[in-house]
């Protein structure tokens, strides 16, 4: 946490929740639960704009206390992804000794079970062909036509990438379900 010794407990805690995203009307509110009887009366939500704002009380130091709380806030999540690659792939070298393991299984179902996911990771898994004739995609609704059409011919129609006879043609088939 940033030095922030010269400040008083009420200023250090609205330091912390502006910082946090609280809105100012929260700020007040929360500072006046913690410190009902404060030597200063009561904090308004109009006290805590005027610490924030240019030339008030906590400007400079909110300042510093964000820059110094965000470098913190990145060692922190460098930390974090440096040990959750360590995780990920402590795990994956295991995994990858289980399935080799498993190929050597007495029961064939086993072996073929684990010699199919080594090749679905290595190769990539099979892709999957479905014939649909004329009559069951004209029997479809529109919007089946339309989320049959791939994504990114969907967004080129979308950006106007398309001659337009090519546009026409193709939206012409998702309304009918018939190619002219």
């Amino acid at each position: 946490m940033p030095k922030i010794k010269h400040l008083s407990p009420s200023h250090k805690l609205a330091l912390e929740l502006k910082y946090k995203g609280n809105s100012y009307q929260s700020i007040a509110e929360t500072l006046n639960k913690k410190w009902p009887k404060s030597r200063n009366g009561i904090f308004s939500e109009q006290n805590i704009k005027d610490w924030f704002k240019e030339s008030g009380t906590l400007c400079e130091d909110y300042r510093l206390y964000e820059a110094e709380m965000d470098k913190v806030h990145i060692e922190t999540m460098s930390i974090i992804r440096r040990a959750g690659a360590r995780v990920r792939e402590q795990n994956f070298r295991l995994a990858n000794e289980m399935l080799i393991a498993l190929m050597g299984s007495s029961n064939d179902t086993v072996k073929l079970a684990a010699i199919k996911e080594i090749l679905d990771r290595v190769e990539g898994k099979p892709k999957e062909t479905i014939h649909v004739s004329e009559e069951e995609l004209a029997e479809l609704s529109v919007e089946d036509r339309w989320n049959i059409i791939p994504y990114e011919m969907r967004l080129q129609l979308s950006r106007d990438q398309y001659p337009k006879e090519a546009e026409e043609k193709i939206l012409d088939w998702v309304a009918t379900g018939k190619s002219r």
